[in-house]
């Protein structure tokens, strides 16, 4: 399954009920989980205010699916990346 960094910052409306944020959280997971996804890790980084989500899911389109989902909820904006596991990567440049 591919992965994916995600990094998730509370817009002002998020921000009015913040401390629902563990329930945001489980509600998101569980959308992910319907999409065949699962969050691996996930990291709240003090300095920025932000999440870092990291996730995998079967494809890409069940990736945007879900961001199209969280993001329909108004409470954060978001920022995407899909990542490779170092070692996947070292195979892929020493076969170029």
């Amino acid at each position: 399954m591919a992965i994916y960094a995600s990094f998730l910052k509370m817009t002002a409306e998020g921000n009015k009920e913040i401390e629902k944020s563990r329930q945001r959280f489980e509600q998101g997971k569980r959308g992910v989980e319907k999409l065949g996804g699962k969050i691996l890790d996930a990291f709240y980084i003090v300095s920025n205010g932000e999440y870092l989500i990291i996730s995998e899911f079967p494809d890409h389109d069940a990736r945007v699916k879900s961001m199209v989902h969280t993001l329909q909820e108004g409470n954060v904006s978001y920022e995407v990346f899909r990542v490779l596991p170092i070692e996947e990567y070292f195979k892929l440049v020493e076969k170029a």
